[in-house]
């Protein structure tokens, strides 16, 4: 949702008002502009529901062995159906709306959007449904999680997340190198080896929910992770006011979004704790349970909210101001659209629980019960929803 603001308040800015609302609406849009931080949390959600399975089952006392074909078919049948029909309404409306060129670009944008390679081009990343490059990420990563594995078993995760933050640094050298031999520029925030470290750090907090490994307390601090998202995005504001190709300026670069990512570990840490006392007294609050209600269909908010917002010129009331028309149209609009999406387009492609506990990860059919018990009341959340 913090995204979606984001999308919305900066398409709808305009002139201030000479008025004491000024104040409130400029803080508004201030804070509004940092919603794409949104981003980081989700990689580390994602890193954490998707080493969900491995970790639950090696919390049972049984070795997991991850079966590339079936975590890939599973993937694929959950994510790739609703993006297609996404993608298909993005060019139907631009077709409808200013007409479409079929021309070899347009024919290479949309096989780079098919094979969800379109974030290594800077000129097919945001050509289609700027959003989507964030999935194209995450399909990157779930090839990179295979070779997570491998390091997390043979060098334990101090090692890994060294070799994570090394592949940025790589990642980063190379695109300068790249673009210095050949004047190309290859996308950096837009790589899946830029976000690897926050990624494996949602795979760190799932393990640390099962206590297969201890965390210092530190890394539970909220006052600290506030510290870390707040320092990370004033970072970011003043960057672009240091000199580029310096010492400052690319240490900077490079610590950015691992803050934000150290940051948001803590956050979804706290929230684990904060979900077993939720538990132990069988309540919720009604906030969580709201937002926990917009969780359920938040891949289609993900992959539908830009349609809305690009055609939100047709329905927004024009005698309101715009800060109005997002809070009570276009937002609206958007969630509620989302929800449609969701069930007739995301839905039919979840499958029940009971058909997916044991395809990812082969298992015995016997757990030892005194530790299968132990871990119940921690294992309600399921990947397929996330």
């Amino acid at each position: 949702m913090g995204v979606v603001f984001y999308h919305c308040i900066g398409q709808g800015a305009s002139q201030l008002p000479d008025n004491f609302l000024r104040y409130p609406i400029q803080l508004i849009q201030l804070t509004s502009s940092f919603g794409y931080i949104g981003v980081f949390l989700f990689f580390v959600i994602s890193g954490f529901c998707i080493h969900l399975q491995w970790a639950r089952t090696q919390a049972s006392g049984v070795k997991p062995s991850i079966q590339f074909g079936s975590f890939w078919k599973r993937r694929i049948r959950r994510l790739y159906p609703p993006y297609i029909i996404a993608l298909a309404f993005y060019l139907l409306l631009t077709a409808w709306s200013i007409g479409i060129d079929v021309s070899h670009f347009f024919i290479y944008d949309v096989l780079m959007h098919l094979l969800m390679l379109h974030n290594l081009d800077p000129q097919t990343c945001y050509s289609i449904n700027g959003v989507f490059w964030t999935l194209a990420i995450e399909e990157q990563l779930y090839l990179a999680y295979f070779l997570l594995l491998f390091l997390r078993r043979r060098w334990g995760w101090t090692t890994t997340l060294v070799v994570c933050l090394l592949a940025r640094l790589g990642w980063m050298i190379f695109s300068h190198m790249f673009w210095r031999q050949t004047g190309v520029g290859v996308p950096v925030p837009e790589a899946a080896a830029s976000h690897w470290f926050t990624w494996a750090l949602g795979a760190i907090g799932v393990e640390a929910m099962f206590g297969l490994i201890q965390l210092p307390k530190w890394l539970r601090n909220l006052w600290l992770a506030a510290m870390l998202v707040v320092a990370a995005s004033a970072l970011s504001h003043f960057l672009p006011g240091i000199p580029k190709d310096t010492f400052w300026h690319n240490v900077s670069w490079f610590l950015l979004h691992p803050m934000w990512g150290l940051g948001f570990f803590m956050l979804v840490n706290r929230a684990v704790i904060a979900e077993r006392g939720w538990i132990e007294k069988l309540t919720i609050p009604w906030v969580v349970g709201a937002f926990a209600t917009l969780g359920v269909f938040s891949y289609s908010i993900y992959l539908t909210h830009e349609l809305v917002i690009m055609q939100s010129w047709r329905f927004v009331e024009h005698w309101l101001p715009p800060l109005a028309n997002t809070f009570f149209v276009v937002v609206p609009a958007t969630v509620l659209f989302a929800w449609i999406f969701f069930w007739f387009c995301e839905r039919p492609f979840i499958r029940k629980r009971g058909d997916v506990r044991k395809e990812d990860v082969a298992i015995q059919k016997e757990e030892p019960p005194e530790r299968a018990q132990e871990i119940k009341p921690i294992t309600q959340l399921e990947p397929e929803s996330a």
